[in-house]
């Protein structure tokens, strides 16, 4: 749940800043709003996207493992899957160099990444945490009356 909060909030963070750009100037559309990216709102919101994200697709993975059936547990397998094609992606993708003399090229920077690819962090990872934040919260849990501390307190 705390990866889907977290992943909820940098997306409001996001939309916050970029209607914060329509308001002042209506020309604008909300993408355009989005790509002026002001410091340190943006960064935030995309941090948090990111992280929410991948917290949320590992473990509700996990979760939907231990505690779900033959279909969740499928479903689940897959969407991670997606969100693990993203990471690969992300990992193997270099920004790629400035062109100055002397620059060291840039190291493995996954929010750079998303901040510059929002469409495909939406469909490789956000999605795919949706999906599994959704199996995991709606999986079944046991409830044993015998388990509880005000059965065990009783006397006979």
């Amino acid at each position: 749940m705390g990866g889907l909060a977290a992943t909820a909030t940098g997306l409001a963070v996001l939309f916050l800043c970029s209607l914060r750009e329509v308001l002042a100037d209506p020309s604008m559309s909300l993408e355009d709003g989005y790509w002026i990216g002001r410091l340190p709102w943006t960064a935030v919101g995309v941090d948090l996207v990111v992280i929410g994200a991948t917290v949320t697709v590992v473990a509700g993975t996990v979760s939907a493992c231990i505690a779900g059936g033959w279909i969740r547990r499928s479903v689940t397998a897959l969407a991670a899957g997606v969100a693990g094609f993203w990471w690969l992606v992300t990992a193997i993708t270099s920004p790629g160099e400035s062109g100055c003399v002397g620059c060291t090229a840039p190291g493995f920077d996954p929010f750079t990444i998303a901040y510059s690819l929002p469409q495909e962090t939406l469909l490789l990872l956000v999605a795919p945490a949706a999906v599994i934040g959704l199996a995991a919260l709606t999986t079944r849990r046991s409830y044993s009356p015998a388990a509880t501390p005000s059965n065990q307190m009783k006397t006979t």
